[in-house]
Formats: structure tokens, sequence, C-alpha cells
């Protein structure tokens, strides 16, 4: 066997002129061609397209991968929006239906802030807590709009969330309920959640809503509940939007005093009030 290795020929660059293959253009152009020797027989590139039609033709790829890509973001965001727990009635409610001639301060700073999350990037989000001394004054409402708005402006990578709702909407009352409903599982029951999967999805989900604090019960069963959710939610540095009737020094039998003082700390020592006559009075809607 020879001792000399075969010599592999480096590729032959030369410029050429070349045509168009758009059937619209077909004109002349200089051209790089490539021949490969190392290739039986060998090899010749030559590029198909003048840099005109090259140009248009990657910007079409670029447009159609953004549409496909914002194809599946509203796949993504309508899955979301199924999937978060936001009642059925509530779907539609958005910032643009709410009766603007009512509480315009607290729209603007639910806007405000609905306009400042970003569901990527959650963390140090300040809480957002709305009061109100008498119901149906648009609370809730104002709660759904900020997750419609949450899942409208986001233009995250859809394949990273395939699996998992970054929202969760929850009332207090069946957030209680909820939690009460896992006691007594038996231990090789898999076809209910239990208590841990439930502070698991709550605690690290970007956007959690709770809705009418307030109206559970006190006890010591709520007061740990909230005391660990809250404390979960301040130690991932993730906001809380949550709607209640009762002042916050209300809320001391229900979470404790503790959990209140934190919550206040969350939202930077603000808190939205609504005030005036029920909607559903002035409508006499249900």
């Amino acid at each position: 066997m020879s001792q000399e290795k075969e010599k592999v020929k480096a590729p032959w660059r030369r410029g050429e002129q070349c045509r168009c293959s758009e059937s619209e253009c077909g004109v002349d152009f200089p051209g790089e061609v490539i021949t490969y020797y190392h290739i039986n027989p060998p090899w010749t590139i030559r590029p198909s397209r003048c840099p005109e039609c090259e140009q248009k033709r990657q910007e079409n790829l670029r447009r159609l991968e953004d549409e496909e890509l914002e194809e599946r973001r509203k796949e993504m965001r309508a899955k979301w929006r199924r999937g978060c727990g936001l009642p059925q009635e509530l779907l539609g409610k958005t910032f643009k239906n709410f009766d603007r001639s009512r509480h315009g301060s607290a729209v603007a700073a639910c806007r405000s802030w609905a306009g400042e999350f970003d569901l990527d990037n959650p963390k140090g989000q300040p809480t957002l807590i709305l009061y109100s001394a008498v119901a149906g004054v648009g609370k809730t409402h104002l709660m759904a709009a900020v997750v419609n708005s949450a899942l409208d402006h986001w233009n995250g990578p859809p394949g990273e969330y395939e699996r998992r709702c970054p929202i969760c909407f929850e009332s207090g009352p069946s957030l209680v309920r909820r939690v009460r409903g896992t006691y007594g599982l038996r231990p090789n029951d898999y076809h209910h959640e239990r208590e841990e999967d439930i502070y698991n999805e709550l605690r690290g989900v970007s956007l959690l809503l709770l809705d009418d604090v307030g109206k559970e019960k006190p006890s010591d069963f709520t007061r740990e509940l909230y005391w660990y959710l809250i404390n979960e939610r301040v130690t991932s540095g993730l906001p809380v939007v949550m709607s209640t009737r009762l002042r916050l020094e209300d809320l001391h039998g229900l979470m404790h005093e503790d959990t209140v003082d934190r919550l206040y700390g969350m939202a930077q020592g603000k808190v939205i009030e609504l005030k005036g006559q029920s909607y559903r009075r002035i409508k006499k809607v249900a």
C-alpha cells in the first residue's frame, strides 16, 4: 500500500454569469459557482436566484414562519383560556367592554398593571388587590380582563408551555372546598388530585387570581392554607391578583395577621377600592 495519502482537492470557486430561475425575473447576474472535485462525478453548485429574488424568498420564509408561530400561539392562548379556571361567563370580559363610566381610576390601574405583566417573566410584579364594600361593582370583571389581557399579549414560544397553563383563577370558597375534597382519599386512589397537587399548581403558576376572598368561614384550616400559599408566592417572587369585600385588617381572622401583612407588602401598600352601587341592581341583571 502506498505511504502517500491521496490529497482531496479543494472546491473550485469562480465567478460566472448566472440566470435567475424565478419566472417573473429571469435576469442574468454575476454569481459564485462552486465545484466539488472530491465527489465522483464532480458536483457543481450555482446560485439559482438573483440577490433581489433570494432576499424576497428569505423574507417570505420568515413571514410564513412567523405566521405559523402566531397560529400556534393562538391555539395555546385558546387552550389556556379554557383551562385557567375562568368561568364560562367571564371568558369574554375585557377592559374594552367594562362600563368605563364607572370606576375609571380602578380600570386605569388594572389596565396599567396588566400592560406591565409578562407571563414569561412574572417575578417582581406587585400583587393587585381589588376591594369593595358592596357586591356587583365589577371586581371579577376586572380580574377576567387582566387574564384576557395577559393571554392576548403573550408572545412566547408555544412549545415550552404545552403541558401547563401559566394562569390559575380560583375563588376563595372554591379553593377551600377543593383542598378539603382531597382529605380522606385512599393511598392508592390516583384518580383524584391530592392536596400537594393543588399547592404545587398554585404556588408556581405565573399568574394566580383569588376571587371573593373572605366568603370562606375563618378557621385554623383557612389560616394555614392562606399562610402557606401566600408565603410560597412571596418566596418565589410571584404576584397574586385578589378581590375581596373585606378590608385587609378585617382579613386577620381568615388569614392570620402575618399573612395579611405579607399581602400588603406584596401589593406595595396599594389597594384599589371600587365604590358605588351594585351594577346588577342598576341593570337588574343576575
